[in-house]
């Protein structure tokens, strides 16, 4: 079944469904020893699910900018040979897998909410240190009258949003702030649009976008705020258990 075939509310991207089964049988091929059959981690492959670069990615172009060189330092190989269409099947499928995982459009949505508020507002005011930035008296009060149980639980899956689909009820997350320095003194900054090993792309007060090339010798310095960055890091830290029972917490704050 195709995801356009289940409408449960809001706006449901389309996914090519051609694509996504050549994506799922390349990445099987190629990175399912490491990762995964189903990307969620595998014999010494992280979860590409909660993959920063994988939510960050447009159309295939930051994943294939990636595999091209690998990361030999942490034992990812390089993928040179993969052609374009068989980098952009893998990124199809990469994002129709975040965004089931973010929905859970394959279930009815009362049953979303299956985590043990408690427990959740446990983690809120203790492990997850929510606490420590937001407020359920404040920024967060009454949350859960505003938004449903999918779209606040895609918003903790997926904290910008965006491409996936999680969180679509929300607005969009804050964009990362760069300034990108020269020795000389020249700075520029700008809302942080894309960045890999080669290159970082601004979006300027003007609106308009300027790319810098990046060299090894850190020419030019690239210094980065974000404000999502703890949810980011979260990302990698979240227990399924976590999620669902932050959820179920979230929900209950009217």
């Amino acid at each position: 079944m195709s995801l356009a075939a289940q409408p449960q509310g809001g706006r449901v991207p389309q996914f090519d469904q051609a694509a996504v089964e050549r994506g799922k049988s390349t990445f099987f091929v190629n990175c399912g020893f490491c990762h995964g059959a189903n990307a969620r981690g595998g014999d010494g492959g992280p979860d590409l699910i909660r993959s920063v670069l994988v939510l960050d990615d447009e159309e295939g172009k930051q994943i294939g900018a990636f595999l091209k060189v690998g990361r030999p330092d942490k034992g990812m190989q390089a993928f040179p040979n993969l052609t374009e269409q068989q980098v952009g099947d893998i990124a199809t499928w990469l994002h129709s897998e975040i965004y089931l995982a973010a929905n859970r459009r394959t279930y009815q949505i009362q049953n979303i909410v299956v985590g043990d508020a408690r427990a959740g507002e446990a983690f809120f005011n203790g492990a997850g240190k929510c606490n420590t930035c937001h407020s359920v008296a404040g920024d967060l009060k009454g949350i859960g009258a505003k938004y449903d149980a999918v779209t606040l639980q895609g918003r903790i899956v997926m904290p910008r949003g965006g491409r996936g689909g999680g969180g679509e009820g929300l607005p969009p997350g804050p964009l990362p702030k760069v300034t990108v320095s020269y020795p000389s003194g020249e700075s520029t900054s700008g809302e942080l649009i894309r960045i890999t090993d080669f290159d970082v792309t601004l979006r300027l007060a003007s609106g308009a976008f300027r790319t810098f090339n990046r060299r090894d010798d850190d020419v030019p310095k690239v210094e980065i705020k974000d404000p999502l960055q703890a949810h980011v890091d979260m990302l990698a830290k979240y227990k399924d258990a976590d999620i669902h029972n932050l959820t179920a917490y979230l929900v209950t704050l009217k």
